[in-house]
């Protein structure tokens, strides 16, 4: 038999930010996967999805190690993919949720590759969801770029000092993944002389929710994964 595979974007944090239809396939799918990242960390996406979830759909956790060991990602990600894909040649319908968007910076893209490799018979469609930038520039009632403004996306996980480039020729950036290497990203902006340009968002559209424009103040305390920060060169 055929089965089904969805992969959907579950958006920022709150629950009401999902598409129509990412509500509708989570009600009709037989399995729902939803990621973990270590047996410590909450599973945040299935907390946002949970509401359209009926009580007899099955829940199968997939591995996601917050890590950057190539192997090991190769290892869960095929192992992740192999429990997907003995449900879709059962015939079942199975729905892989992620946070933000299913196509930007997700795991989901990983197990896609492999589960079309695994179960090429298998229907896919992928759902899309509202980006965290996104969610942040509407809370804040700022444009993300307006005109003929460059707009540059960017996992600051790396090396914070190729940044530099980035703000000489984009308008607008948005820093995604800044925890881990928070103060020497504040170090760039700061030689850019782009600190009272920006602004941290971390958690949005939950009850932690914290924002501010004070990026100072968040030097050498520890900040959760789901930060980011927005920087426009004509300010806020």
């Amino acid at each position: 038999m055929k089965g089904e595979f969805y992969g959907i974007g579950v958006g920022p944090g709150s629950p009401d930010l999902l598409t129509i239809r990412a509500t509708q396939v989570l009600q009709m799918v037989d399995v729902v996967c939803v990621p973990r990242s270590s047996a410590e960390n909450e599973l945040v996406a299935l907390h946002i999805a949970k509401p359209y979830i009926p009580q007899a759909t099955e829940i199968v956790e997939i591995s996601t190690p917050m890590t950057r060991d190539k192997a090991v990602l190769e290892a869960e990600w095929q192992r992740g993919a192999e429990k997907i894909a003995a449900y879709l040649q059962d015939g079942k319908k199975v729905a892989f949720i992620t946070i933000g968007d299913a196509m930007l910076f997700s795991t989901y893209t990983y197990l896609l590759k492999r589960v079309q490799a695994l179960a090429p018979e298998a229907a896919v469609e992928s759902i899309p969801g509202i980006t965290s930038f996104a969610a942040a520039a509407a809370h804040l009632n700022v444009a993300l770029a307006e005109g003929n403004e460059r707009l540059a996306i960017i996992p600051a996980v790396d090396d914070p000092g190729a940044l530099h480039p980035v703000f000489e020729h984009f308008s607008n950036a948005v820093l995604m993944k800044v925890a881990g290497k928070y103060d020497q990203i504040l170090d760039v902006l700061t030689e850019q002389e782009l600190q009272d340009k920006a602004v941290f968002v971390s958690n949005l559209g939950r009850q932690d929710q914290y924002v501010t424009y004070d990026l100072e103040s968040l030097c050498g305390k520890e900040k959760n994964y789901l930060s980011l920060i927005l920087v426009k060169r004509e300010g806020f």
